[in-house]
């Protein structure tokens, strides 16, 4: 399993910390967007496609266009998971990346009603995250009609922010084929450790991988969305996917006192040998969510040495 994503389809398990507030502006799709590109058009409010392409659009019961939607509910019809919106990604045959993103210019954050613009300076609709809490959980509903499978590649992507600048990116494109035109649901975690791996090597904190190019403050403070497709340039796609009912959710900061870092179910030198590695971005071995084991803001060799002392039966530090 890779490390920083981990993938449940097909079902939505109970857990309880997904219970937090969910994070994004209208993941249903409800809502029209009242400014910007495509508004009065076929975007829906907080998402936006780059370069305003209407193939990646909103779609809603009674729009006329094709495949109709018709309302929840109509037997042996496409219909909206819930509400009457829905989020579609088409293609313009000829491959390449085509999403919907979160990256949009909140114009109507000061009255929250979307149908008066504000004075600037204007925030994003992307997601608030905490540096210091836990793994960003995202949840999606997602269906492709039989007759309109997809041969390329459907998902979801983040890009954690800090303003205008990207410090940490990940994503899974694991849709594609059909899903006979029923609602799927997955499910995915981006763990926190993977975040601030990415943030601390693009920050010159750990050596010899990243730009070495991020501040130091302000910590990393949002994250950008994107439900996308993509397939190399040049290679013929076709189809559409659709998507409802999309959450973003921050779990709780994990604080894990195990010297056991490596699971094995022995704590010796070979955790400490674990930590070493993590320390210097290969987590091949590591299995706890956070490396930052001492938890003192950064992962560098004290975190081996609390690890090492915690083998040696120290208590947590």
């Amino acid at each position: 399993m890779n490390r920083a994503i981990a993938i449940l389809a097909g079902s939505l398990f109970a857990l309880p910390a997904l219970a937090q507030t969910n994070g994004l502006y209208n993941g249903g799709f409800e809502q029209l967007c009242s400014f910007g590109c495509g508004c009065n058009g076929p975007f829906a409010e907080g998402w936006h496609s780059p370069g305003c392409d209407s193939i990646a659009n909103r779609r809603f019961v009674g729009d006329g266009l094709s495949p109709a939607f018709f309302p929840v509910g109509t037997p042996g019809a496409l219909t909206p998971r819930t509400g009457d919106s829905v989020a579609e990604l088409g293609t313009h045959g000829s491959g390449g990346f085509e999403g919907l993103t979160t990256d949009t210019v909140n114009f109507c954050h000061c009255d929250q009603t979307c149908q008066t613009a504000c004075n600037p300076p204007f925030p994003f609709f992307d997601p608030y995250f905490d540096y210091n809490a836990g793994d960003v959980v995202v949840t999606a509903y997602y269906m492709i009609p039989a007759d309109a499978p997809i041969p390329d590649t459907a998902g979801v992507k983040i890009n954690i922010k800090v303003n205008f600048q990207d410090v940490a990116t990940m994503e899974d494109l694991s849709i594609t084929g059909h899903t006979d035109g029923q609602w799927v649901p997955l499910t995915l975690t981006f763990a926190r450790s993977e975040i601030q791996r990415q943030y601390e090597c693009n920050r010159g904190i750990l050596p010899e991988c990243g730009c070495n190019c991020v501040p130091e403050t302000p910590l990393p403070n949002h994250a950008k969305l994107t439900l996308m497709r993509f397939v190399g340039d040049g290679t013929l796609t076709s189809g559409r996917v659709f998507w409802d009912d999309v959450t973003f959710t921050q779990l709780p900061a994990v604080t894990p006192c195990d010297p056991d870092v490596n699971c094995d179910g022995a704590v010796n030198g070979f955790d400490v040998e674990a930590m070493e590695q993590a320390v210097n971005g290969d987590f091949s071995n590591f299995c706890q969510a956070d490396p930052d084991y001492n938890h003192d803001g950064a992962v560098n060799g004290f975190d081996i040495e609390s690890v090492e002392q915690g083998v040696n039966g120290a208590p947590c530090p």
